[in-house]
């Protein structure tokens, strides 16, 4: 009987457990069937899991897009808010997500989006410490500029590692015309022409150990939405590398200061965007300027974009924009949703994401032609501006040499003026008198 009641005890001791069913694989594996959520400073936990016979007991139902069949049979549920209805995804939306009717049957949204997730998880694990945003950024750089100039005798002055080979944004055209006026060296699974190096005793190098020797890295994102920043920026601040970003219109909250990258917007073609890598490859200590902030010894709070450490300098004990923060809203909101302090709003929907330039780089094969016209235009106006110097410098000349001419010109603005002025003007005015007494006397005949 004691036994019994310790047991019992035990399991009264024991923080309330909540069940959150996904609904899908995550592509298509199993990772988070069984996955407990218990390090959040919550009285209770939660557990996933991927058993759809646990549909009643769960409040929340999670589905990945990409791996999201439109195969819900519960949306009644979803609707009279019995249950919320949670879509899952880290990409950037995909074609079929721009539809109204596939994305308004979702209650809430898990994405790397500031502006419209309800649990935010970026690229980045939040706080300090190994194997965060932060300490990443201000670790020293891998190699020294004078290293990395002794790599320039076999390597680029840019890496770029690429895996998707038809990216939404048409990025793979911008680099098509960037080739053209500075060399890049491309490793991967598109437009490789570079091989992955090896160390003498056969082991490849690492993503860090290659994009490290380089001075600057290409990290542009596959599509243009608000907030979505991957590895691609992660990778090059982590080694000590210069990324030349494209992604957001918005970077500031994943910048480590406002002279630590280089951005292709600020350059109206990939032409001059080349020349300035030139420019900084060929001068040390311009170059050295984007990495300052890993050489000081200032306080992070002095040192860091403020908007950089208010997203990702969460204090010890709070949920930041990551993995385990996005996990532990979650699981809050189950525990609302089982005891009925929540207040779900039926009409609530995720909705289409408007915020992505879809196909930026299309038509960059034009700027060839574009960069003819302002080759044109430059010339054109060279030579308006050569012909309009020497066409004055003939006038004055002419009007210096021909008296006849002088003489004209003066007499003309003689006439203009009126007598009683001209007799005012002349009074005491020796150095114009004997002109001006000249064009009085040719007047009078």
């Amino acid at each position: 009987m004691a036994e019994t009641n310790n047991a019992l005890q035990e399991r009264q001791d024991q923080p309330k457990e909540y069940t959150i069913l996904w609904w899908t694989l995550w592509f298509g594996e199993t990772r988070e069937d069984g996955r407990i959520i218990d390090n959040c400073g919550l009285p209770y936990t939660c557990k996933f899991t991927l058993d759809r016979t646990k549909y009643n007991d769960s409040k929340i139902i999670i589905a990945h897009a990409p791996s999201f069949e439109f195969d819900f049979p519960h949306v009644d549920d979803v609707k009279t808010g019995k249950k919320a209805l949670l879509l899952n995804t880290l990409e950037a939306p995909q074609a079929y997500q721009f539809d109204s009717p596939w994305m308004d049957i979702f209650t809430h949204l898990w994405s790397y989006s500031f502006g419209t997730a309800d649990f935010v998880e970026s690229y980045f694990r939040s706080g300090r410490g190994p194997g965060t945003f932060i300490d990443d950024i201000i670790a020293k750089p891998m190699y020294t500029i004078q290293e990395k100039n002794a790599f320039r005798k076999e390597l680029a002055p840019i890496a770029w590692f690429v895996s998707n080979c038809r990216a939404r944004n048409g990025r793979q055209f911008y680099v098509e015309q960037l080739l053209k006026y500075i060399d890049i060296d491309i490793y991967g699974q598109c437009m490789t022409n570079k091989d992955w190096p090896t160390h003498p005793d056969g082991r490849a190098f690492t993503d860090r150990e290659v994009a490290g020797r380089y001075k600057f890295y290409l990290s542009i994102e596959n599509n243009n939405c608000d907030d979505y920043v991957t590895e691609k920026i992660h990778r090059p601040y982590a080694v000590g590398v210069v990324p030349i970003l494209d992604g957001p219109k918005d970077y500031s909250r994943f910048l480590a200061t406002n002279h630590s990258s280089i951005r292709l917007d600020d350059f109206a073609t990939s032409k001059q965007l080349a020349h300035r890598i030139r420019e900084l490859d060929q001068d040390d200590a311009a170059y050295m300027k984007y990495l300052e902030y890993k050489e000081s010894t200032a306080s992070i709070e002095s040192l860091l974009s403020p908007k950089l450490l208010e997203t990702f300098d969460v204090p010890e004990g709070t949920w930041g924009p990551d993995g385990g923060g996005a996990r532990c809203g979650i699981c809050k909101l189950a525990h609302e949703m089982a005891e009925g302090s929540y207040q779900f709003n039926p009409n609530k929907v995720v909705g289409v994401d408007k915020t992505c330039d879809l196909r930026k780089w299309a038509n960059i094969s034009q700027e060839a032609a574009l960069i003819r016209k302002e080759a044109q235009l430059y010339w054109l106006t060279v030579a308006l501006v050569v012909l309009g110097i020497f066409a004055l410098v003939t006038i004055t000349i002419v009007c210096c040499k021909s008296h006849r001419v002088r003489r004209s010109l003066q007499a003309f603005r003689f006439n203009l003026i009126s007598s009683i002025w001209r007799e005012e003007k002349l009074t005491g005015d020796n150095e114009c008198m004997e002109d001006y007494q000249l064009l009085a006397s040719l007047d009078d005949h």
